[in-house]
């Protein structure tokens, strides 16, 4: 029993940090562009969100690739990887 609540006493605690510093981000976001650095944040935005394409592109890819090997995976799930991997491409898609 005493793990337990020790388990959710860390759980509770770790839930008030993550909206704490949730809730002092969005004020310091407000707070800058309010200071006139809205362009500064809006390219980091859109680079911060190409990496993360990018990211997400290379450990389809490795998970694909893993998938592929004998004995880790079926047809269905590289099936599965290979629409993943055209779905987020379409998003990085200039084009579009």
């Amino acid at each position: 029993m005493s793990n337990l609540v020790s388990f959710l006493v860390q759980m509770t605690l770790f839930s008030v940090l993550c909206v704490t510093l949730l809730v002092i981000f969005y004020h310091l976001v407000h707070w800058l562009r309010e200071r006139g650095h809205g362009p500064k944040l809006d390219a980091f935005a859109n680079w911060h969100a190409r990496a993360s394409r990018q990211g997400a592109i290379h450990a389809l890819r490795t998970l694909r690739g893993i998938h592929s090997m004998p004995f880790y995976g079926s047809r269905k799930q590289r099936e599965t990887f290979d629409m993943m991997l055209v779905r987020v491409q379409r998003e990085d898609d200039p084009r579009q």
